[in-house]
Parts: C-alpha cells; sequence; structure tokens
C-alpha cells in the first residue's frame, strides 16, 4: 500500500484530534510512560504530553511521511518508525499504551490486544479508539459502489480488521479490568466533495492506490453519487458527516 500522505490527513486535524481528546480524559492512571502506537502526524502524542506533561512520550507509525510531519511539529516529542505488532518486541513496557484511530488497520485482534496487554508494566492500561467501519455510512456508500461490475475488483481490498465490542470484551476480560463505551461524532462538512476529502486521507487510500488518474477520478464520481443520495444537505448547504466511535480501555490484572 502506498505511505500515507500526512498533508491529506492534516485537512481535518481538529475532527480528527476531537476523539483522541475524549479518550485521554477518561484516563484515570498517572502514567510515567506511554506508547503512542500509530502517532500519525502527532496530534494526538501532542495532546498526551499536554496531559501527562511528566511522562516519557513515544510515538511510532510505519509511515514514513507521518513521522516526517509529527518530528517538524513536535520537535521537542520522541517518534519513531516501527510496524506494530511486529517491532513491539524491540520496544520497552509502558504505563499507558494509547491507540487512537488506528488499530482498525492491523489484522487479528484475538492476537494483538493480548500481545499489547503485555507490553503494559503492572496495572498498566490499554486506551483504544477506533471507527465503527462496520456502522459508519460512508462505508455503506462504498459497498455499494463496489457491488457495480466495473469495480468489482477493488472487492478484494480489505483492509480494515475491527472485531464486534463483544469479541473485543471477550478477548480482553481474562486479563484486564474492561471499559467501553461509543461515541457518534456529527462531523459539519462544507459539502459531500468533503467527504471524499477526508476519506482520502484514510479509509479510500487503498482504493484510490489501485486505480489509475482517469479511473480515480470516475470511481470518485460514482462514490459521490451515492453519497449524495444518502446524506442529505443541511439547510445552510453543509453536510452532516456521521460517524459512530468505539472505545475500550483495558487495565492489566
Amino acid at each position: 500500500m502506498a505511505d500515507w500522505n500526512a498533508q491529506q490527513y492534516k485537512k481535518f486535524e481538529k475532527e480528527r484530534t476531537q476523539p483522541s481528546i475524549d479518550l485521554i480524559h477518561r484516563i484515570e492512571i498517572k502514567p510515567e510512560s506511554i506508547l503512542d502506537i500509530g502517532c500519525g502526524p502527532g496530534n494526538s502524542t501532542h495532546q498526551l504530553k499536554i496531559h501527562f506533561p511528566n511522562a516519557h512520550i513515544l510515538g511510532v507509525d510505519q509511515s514514513s511521511d507521518m513521522l516526517a510531519k509529527a518530528k517538524a511539529s513536535y520537535a521537542d516529542l520522541s517518534f519513531r518508525k516501527a510496524n506494530i505488532p511486529k517491532d513491539l518486541e524491540s520496544l520497552d513496557s509502558y504505563d499507558l499504551i494509547f491507540a487512537n484511530a488506528c488499530l482498525h488497520w492491523i489484522p487479528d485482534h484475538s492476537v494483538l490486544l493480548p500481545k499489547l496487554i503485555d507490553q503494559l508494566n503492572d496495572n498498566g492500561m490499554l486506551a483504544v479508539q477506533m471507527p465503527m467501519v462496520q456502522t459508519a455510512i460512508f462505508y455503506r456508500c462504498l459497498h455499494e459502489v463496489l457491488k457495480r461490475q466495473k469495480w468489482n475488483a477493488l472487492n478484494r481490498i480489505h483492509n480494515f480488521h475491527n472485531v464486534s465490542p463483544e469479541k473485543t470484551y471477550d478477548i480482553l476480560v481474562p486479563i484486564s479490568h474492561v471499559s467501553m463505551w461509543e461515541t457518534t461524532y456529527y462531523h459539519v462538512l462544507e459539502n459531500h466533495e468533503a467527504i471524499i476529502e477526508w476519506y482520502k486521507g484514510s479509509g479510500l487510500r487503498p482504493y484510490l492506490a489501485q486505480l489509475e488518474e482517469k479511473k480515480k477520478a470516475e470511481f470518485i464520481l460514482d462514490l459521490l453519487g451515492i453519497l449524495k443520495k444518502e446524506i442529505p444537505k443541511q439547510r445552510d448547504g453543509s453536510v452532516l458527516l456521521k460517524m459512530p466511535r468505539f472505545f475500550f480501555m483495558a487495565k492489566k490484572i
């Protein structure tokens, strides 16, 4: 898959950062060491530093472009290139492992989550937020486009690995104390084209990467048509992007 584009991702930085802030404010422990997995351009790492100013914090990501942006934006913070879970053994143990909008890209949560818990210090905590791609309206529209014969080849792409909250609980409860919740965000965007711009920085990447420029434009036009049918304009012309997000915290037993 092509590298992430930090500039594209940061077009909606405020909206993307809010869930990480909400998760941070639910953390009751006072960690001395924090690992921020999938730190991206450093926005979540920066928020962790604001909330836990005395903690040692390391942000890791496998995207060179994201890490370059993070280091340029937050020169006072530490960042490192790492693939999770492959590179976990090369990292230290931590009081808090934080993962904002990244674990749904990583397969096999029945193996991944216990590995993350094992990487915690005694009484450490895993704090996670993931978009619920299973129920998000955008992905429902995307799947409608993929049903069309001309885009059928894109159905082989399977980049999201969310499991249900119930399955997540069953994985975690033998090894941690678990709390879970869901929040639905309504992001006010200028128009339907802005929804496309949002997802060009995340969920559309793997699909667009498979297409030539002419086909990309055609694919986006088809997707835009469905989005306009499914998401009505507001009276002021804006659109509301409804995005459900799943949160959980797991404190190591």
